[in-house]
């Protein structure tokens, strides 16, 4: 069915097999009843090049539904409500906040409705939602959402996920005061995503995580804060997150690949409880607002596998392991390191190998506090500070070989062992 340009009053209630497409932006389907929808789709529909406008919802639908050029614009509750089947969108707008200051509760929900049938599924391609949803996209249930090159300006969440499955790929999300991309107890995979502000750019909870190209700016909290969550990320970059740190790490199983963490505040990466292993990576600039702390990685009673990583600038310790923390560190190159380059207290182990320190006015080594720290060829020839700064308090241990400093201040200790042989041809 081909609708001329106007305005049409609705709701209108769609039989299964039809097909409107209208002229575009002029052909208008309006509902000025904020209780009802302004289309309802219970079976096989579909629309094209028009515009959905006012009522409760603009969709209400049980796929399989098909939609191409439609924006959908000042609905009450929301803008599509997916109960069963599949939908699929492109080149779609989702317009909330015209005349209006309330934020619209969603742009779209994708949730099992009390009817039997199959499982909701929506695929959204080359779409965008402008304004005040509080939630761009909702997925509840056993729902499955694939969203590819689709644009999130103002709303405060771009995809909340409770639950299901959800891939998002080449998305773009900005000017929204929560957490852009949501996961609890789902399946969420990232790929090419970039997030502009949010209080968080990416949070999951006993969620499974795949990230492949990600970078988040101005977090106000963190860049990511993960909980119970196992996954592998990859191609990670956070710059100027907020005292979170820019990567939040608790009670989790993750390896993070290709990373480059600055200008955060408080942490480069925080981790506590859980595993974490650290491949290939860089952090710069950390620091608080009164520039007298910041740590690089801060592991704290967790297991830590950390290879390949230069840390810069971290106004308080470069690599801190803590209460119990259980770390090893290879291949790390350490400078401007504030207070310490690797430090461990609290009944924490640190093992390292091979690192490099340079320009760093603190001390190389601090063990405090029944902290035990293992030193295998480390070269720290243009140190300003103490080599070693320990209490030797109960089981406080440094052992160190193979190491080429400019300073043997606090090898004296009694708590210190040197293993003087040279290394092995």
């Amino acid at each position: 069915m081909h609708l001329a340009s106007g305005r049409y009053e609705g709701p209108f209630r769609l039989p299964e097999g039809t097909r409107l497409v209208g002229e575009g932006s002029s052909t208008i389907l309006i509902a000025a009843d904020l209780d009802t929808a302004v289309v309802e789709a219970p079976g096989d529909t579909a629309l094209e090049a028009l515009t959905v406008e006012g009522g409760g919802w603009g969709l209400e639908a049980r796929g399989p539904v098909r939609l191409q050029t439609v924006t959908f614009r000042n609905q009450a509750r929301g803008a599509i409500r997916l109960g069963a089947g599949p939908l699929e969108g492109r080149g779609l707008r989702f317009e909330a906040g015209a005349g209006s200051q309330a934020p619209v509760a969603v742009g779209v929900l994708v949730e099992a409705g009390p009817v039997a049938g199959s499982a909701p599924s929506l695929s959204l391609r080359d779409s965008a939602f402008t304004g005040a949803h509080d939630r761009a996209v909702r997925v509840r249930g056993g729902a499955t959402v694939r969203l590819e090159g689709v644009d999130f300006q103002g709303p405060r969440m771009a995809l909340s996920q409770d639950g299901g499955v959800a891939e998002v790929e080449r998305a773009r999300a900005s000017g929204g005061s929560g957490t852009a991309f949501s996961t609890v107890g789902g399946a969420l995979t990232l790929v090419d995503v970039r997030v502009q502000g949010h209080e968080y750019a990416v949070t999951a909870h006993q969620a499974q995580l795949s990230v492949r190209g990600f970078s988040s700016e101005h977090a106000t909290r963190a860049g990511m804060g993960l909980t119970a969550t196992t996954g592998l990320l990859e191609d990670v970059a956070v710059k100027d997150a907020g005292n979170y740190g820019a990567l939040q790490l608790t009670a989790s199983d993750l390896e993070v690949r290709r990373f480059r963490l600055e200008g955060s505040r408080e942490y480069g990466v925080v981790a506590l409880q859980g595993r974490v292993r650290l491949r290939d990576g860089v952090i710069k600039g950390v620091s608080t607002a009164d520039g007298l702390a910041g740590d690089g990685l801060h592991l704290r009673q967790v297991e830590a596998d950390v290879d390949t990583v230069t840390v810069e600038g971290a106004k308080g310790t470069c690599v801190l392991a803590t209460q119990r923390a259980r770390a090893t560190l290879r291949g790390a190159r350490l400078s401007g390191c504030g207070l310490a380059a690797l430090a461990v207290d609290s009944k924490a182990t640190l093992e390292s190998r091979n690192v490099d320190v340079r320009d760093t006015p603190g001390s190389i080594l601090v063990a405090i506090e029944e902290g035990q720290l293992q030193v295998e060829h480390l070269t720290a020839k243009d140190a300003r500070g103490e080599l070693v700064s320990t209490d030797c308090e109960g089981k406080t241990r440094v052992q160190l070989r193979h190491v080429d400093a400019g300073t043997r201040r606090g090898l004296g200790s009694p708590c210190v062992q040197l293993d003087a042989r040279p290394p092995q041809p």
